[in-house]
């Protein structure tokens, strides 16, 4: 220790001769202070209005409430109230219920495996403090009056005794007030108004038994009376329609047990959002169940489409750890495998148990017929389109005969080609100089039908057809929000779609390349892709979008026979094209293969001997 002692001294002798002596290195490790470490564990919790709208909520749900309303202005950024008429808290409990990790769910480690409550981290209420200007009023039954507290950034400004209902109230004033890096990257109003939308229902789906309310600016968007049958809330939540082609799964084994409802087969999506999984209740993404319901669809619906079920999977709590997400949203399975298998095997089971005869599940050829990755739609081809037989494998359809002497062909030396045929019903093979051309008439068709559709409209000479009956159609409540938003974009490719009821909508006009008994549901599938290009980001225009969704929807589909002359028109038509140019949504439209490489694949050599 002395001789320490000296060292020092003789380095602080040095460093104040004003000698080069070496510093004293110092640590880079600090505990942060309070308030920071807050903010960060809140930032796990809390990521934008919906996060704060889910917690309050299942909050609210742990506390006994019978009925939840959830009022929001401008999205949720400006304020969100959640008042609930649970049970309440004791004036004791109020302050508390504002620290970290305080809770009163868990006394011991143990209880980690047991919890059996939707809530149980002691993160949200503190979380949301830290991040926002906080009231919360409070009153339990057996009190003749309530509590308010009053926070600012995690800090209590005030607790105080008021009157107030039976049950909680919570404010959120501006959320992010004091964070303005994290409320910069927030989105727009209404892109934050689905979001909770999403979480609202979700939430609503697993309990019927409480009557829930979604109010914003004032405006009513939702409200779910309180109901015992699970089809009933699914109902209010997806609408009469995707009812109708729901069935019902019960399974139990074991420890492990499984309800809900999931499409019949001809009832299916472009997206995975109509997989909604639950795990005792709470909602989850979970990687094992949803591959557990694809894979029971898996020779059933083609690989993009995705069928709509609604999943509660109930275990003993000893069997699932919900405590590995922050948010809750993920949990993990003390045997996976097991249920895997049992999801699987019962969504299997309720699908073979329904009496529908196998032609209308699988029929040989029918309209929108998805096949190689095709997008399934439900269409009908003009008359110009209609097949002429029914070719199937890989045929190739060659001209006929007498053909090569009329003007078509002449037309096809001048270009330079010669189309060889169809394949697969699917692809137009053509013959160049020195190449082999397999066009995908798919995208070929959908790259010129929207550049003619960008055209007219760009000219402002989109054909419309004006309704003699309106075509009436009922959407879900996302659905709805999407299209009160999107409504002027619809609007200007030649949709009149009018509200005359709550989620009730006449179309009353529709585009040149809408037929009427179909509008309904080309309405739905465009919302449908619409709300997947939302959620991949605010970028891309709507108004783009649904312009693809025409053309794409209203394009020869693959595993469609064509004639001669329908196959030449197209080619024409793709003239101006690169053979680099792909179809709207990025897939290719030509493969060249050359006669180079065609030698070289059969050993021959350059004199083609």
């Amino acid at each position: 220790m002395k001789n320490s002692g000296r060292w020092e001294l003789f380095l602080k002798n040095e460093e104040n001769r004003g000698l080069n002596a070496e510093p004293v290195m110092k640590g880079k490790i600090q505990v942060l202070s309070e308030g920071i470490a807050q903010k960060i564990a809140a930032g796990e919790v809390v990521e934008r209005p919906a996060s704060v709208v889910k917690e309050l909520m299942e909050n609210a749900i742990d506390a006994g409430a019978s009925e939840i309303v959830v009022e929001l202005e401008s999205g949720g950024l400006r304020l969100i109230r959640v008042v609930d008429n649970g049970e309440g808290m004791v004036s004791e409990d109020v302050p508390l219920s504002l620290r970290r990790f305080a809770t009163s769910k868990i006394r011991r480690a143990e209880d980690l495996y047991a919890v059996e409550t939707l809530g149980f981290r002691g993160e949200a209420l503190p979380s949301i403090a830290s991040v926002s200007r906080m009231v919360l009023k409070t009153r339990p039954p057996h009190s003749v009056s309530g509590t308010q507290a009053v926070s600012e950034g995690g800090e209590i400004k005030s607790v105080s005794e008021i009157g107030c209902p039976v049950g909680t109230e919570v404010e959120v004033h501006h959320l992010f007030y004091n964070l303005p890096v994290r409320r910069k990257f927030l989105k727009s109003i209404r892109a934050e108004l689905r979001v909770v939308l999403h979480h609202f229902l979700r939430v609503a789906l697993a309990h019927p038994s409480i009557t829930f309310k979604l109010i914003h600016d004032g405006r009513r968007l939702q409200e779910l009376l309180k109901t015992e049958s699970s089809l009933v809330r699914i109902e209010g939540v997806l609408g009469r329609e995707s009812c109708d082609h729901l069935r019902p799964i019960r399974h139990e084994e074991d420890r492990i047990r499984i309800d809900g409802f999931t499409s019949l087969p001809p009832f299916s999506k472009g997206t995975g959002d109509g997989i909604s999984l639950y795990v005792n209740h709470r909602y989850v993404r979970d990687r094992i169940i949803y591959r557990a319901v694809l894979e029971a669809y898996r020779h059933i619906l083609p690989a993009v489409r995705y069928p709509v079920s609604i999943l509660f999977v109930a275990l003993s709590p000893s069997d699932v750890d919900v405590n590995v997400h922050p948010a809750k949203a993920e949990v993990k399975f003390k045997e996976p495998e097991r249920v895997y298998q049992a999801v699987s095997a019962s969504i299997r089971r309720a699908l073979e148990e329904v009496p529908q005869p196998a032609e209308r599940i699988f029929p040989e050829k029918r309209e929108g017929e998805t096949r190689d990755g095709e997008p399934q739609a439900s269409f009908s081809f003009p008359n110009s389109w209609k097949p002429y037989m029914k070719g199937r494998g890989a045929q190739v359809l060659p001209p006929k005969a007498g053909e090569r002497e009329g003007p078509g062909w002449e037309t096809e030396k001048r270009g330079g080609y010669r189309i060889v045929g169809q394949l697969w019903g699917t692809y137009i093979l053509c013959e160049a100089e020195g190449h082999l051309i397999f066009i995908d008439q798919h995208a070929a068709h959908e790259r010129v039908r929207f550049e003619k559709l960008k055209k007219e409209f760009e000219e402002r000479s989109l054909m419309t057809e004006r309704l003699l009956l309106p075509v009436l159609v009922e959407l879900s409540a996302e659905e709805s929000l999407l299209l009160d938003s999107a409504g002027k974009d619809f609007e200007a490719i030649g949709f009149e779609i009018e509200s005359v009821g709550e989620r009730l909508y006449a179309i009353r006009s529709i585009p040149s390349y809408v037929e009427a008994k179909e509008a309904g549901e080309r309405v739905r599938t465009m919302l449908e892709e619409l709300s997947f290009l939302k959620k991949g980001g605010e970028g891309s225009a709507p108004l783009h979008a649904l312009l693809v969704s025409l053309a794409c929807h209203s394009a020869i589909r693959a595993n469609f026979p064509l004639r001669r002359e329908e196959m030449e028109e197209l080619i024409g038509n793709l003239s101006p094209f690169n053979p680099s140019t792909t179809c709207p949504h990025g897939r290719p439209i030509f493969f060249l293969f050359s006669l180079e490489e065609m030698n070289r694949q059969f050993k021959r050599n350059r004199g083609g001997l």
